[in-house]
């Protein structure tokens, strides 16, 4: 077997061949199907034949190519899913799960401690902080007992696509290039709505919300106010004075989501500080570069599930600092399952001649072919104390 061959018509091994369909079949089937991408009218002609409408639609025995060509639309899907452009993740991190349930991070019980009492060995140590086990001393017993769930998991989403036998026949040239995307697409937005939604209703919880207060350099910020410098200098006080389970949070760096369409307002508040009252000798002002507040800010991300006066402060990927169990939120797929799976439905009947009845070829009920479409993810929310969200409506 070409190994190449099969990495390329498998995707690397994403898109399994299914039984009965070999390479040889593949490699006949692309043939017919970038014939058709390209507006040959005898590769459309070939297309109807395995479909078993051939000589003015009249029905014969069906074969195989069918199941080639569901591979090869398969083969599609996933391709384009891998390669599409997403904005969430321009914010959002995946983690993949092993299971439909939400996940747990098991951590060390370190209020329930046997071996000695603290502060035997070290008075004023944080609990945290593994103790020094004096000369011949039994080590302590650290229990792993206390468990963290995530908020959220992940769920499995798509639908059935019905394709008229009529439909098939008369537009396959313009049908089978489009179905792909058609179903990619589809995939999409609901990845790209987990994603933002599953965010969103993490951190906007009350304790989450934009504080009033007031900024080092005297500036008034109220709740829930609109984007300006002065509230996002607040948001990320308020984000860098975070606490989870009495430690403060370490982030190095912060990305801002607004509403589409608003990144040029926040990048101008962002990125236009200077310092002013100076005159010059002539009596003109100058001014000069000085401290941006906001320089903590590394991005800003635009997204559809923020609207309005909306936006929020998060971590950029990657910048939390504690360990891998200092997390925030990530996408979650599932192991084995990360990408889309794309079938066709085979439940067609017999020819009275004999012969499986091409799945394209339509239902026994209604001569309609059904494909279907499935992704699997969710939102997975660890710790919110990380992020700031402000409604913009100053109340």
């Amino acid at each position: 077997m070409d190994k190449a061959l099969e990495e390329k018509l498998t995707n690397g091994g994403r898109v399994p061949l299914p039984v009965g369909v070999n390479l040889q079949k593949l490699v006949a089937a692309d043939k017919i199907v970038e014939g058709i991408r390209k507006g040959d009218g005898m590769a459309v002609a070939e297309f109807k034949h395995h479909l078993g409408a051939r000589f003015s639609e009249h029905l014969t025995t069906g074969d195989d190519f069918i199941f080639a060509f569901s591979q090869l639309t398969a083969l599609e899907v996933d391709r384009q899913f891998v390669e599409a452009d997403r904005t969430w993740t321009d914010a959002i991190d995946t983690e993949v799960v092993r299971s439909f349930d939400a996940p747990k991070v098991y951590s060390i019980n370190y209020d329930n401690v046997t071996g000695f009492e603290r502060p035997q060995t070290e008075a004023g140590k944080p609990g945290h902080v593994p103790p020094i086990v004096p000369e011949s001393s039994p080590y302590p017993m650290f229990k792993l007992g206390a468990e963290e769930a995530a908020s959220g998991s992940i769920h499995k989403a798509g639908g059935l696509f019905s394709l008229s036998f009529e439909r098939i026949v008369s537009d396959a040239g313009v049908l089978v290039p489009q179905l792909p995307g058609i179903i990619t697409d589809f995939l999409l937005e609901r990845e790209e709505y987990d994603a933002w939604t599953g965010l969103f209703t993490f951190i906007g919880g009350t304790p989450n919300h934009l504080k009033a207060g007031t900024n080092v350099d005297g500036t008034a910020v109220v709740a829930d106010a609109p984007i300006s410098r002065s509230a996002l200098a607040g948001a990320l006080t308020q984000a860098r004075a975070g606490e989870i389970n009495g430690r403060k949070v370490s982030v190095t760096s912060y990305n801002v989501l607004v509403p589409v369409g608003q990144a040029d307002v926040a990048q101008f508040y962002i990125n236009n500080y200077r310092v002013t009252g100076q005159t010059d000798s002539d009596g003109y002002d100058i001014s000069f570069n000085g401290y941006n507040p906001l320089s903590g800010i590394a991005g800003v991300v635009e997204t559809e599930y923020l609207t309005g006066t909306q936006w929020a402060v998060i971590p950029v990927k990657g910048s939390i600092r504690g360990g891998s169990s200092r997390r925030f939120y990530n996408l979650g797929r599932l192991q084995g399952f990360e990408g889309p799976d794309v079938r066709i439905e085979n439940v067609t009947g017999n020819y009275q001649s004999g012969g499986d009845v091409s799945p394209f070829a339509g239902s026994f009920e209604t001569d309609d072919a059904r494909m279907r479409g499935r992704i699997i993810c969710g939102g997975l929310g660890w710790n919110p104390e990380y992020a700031v969200i402000s409604d913009g409506d100053g109340v």
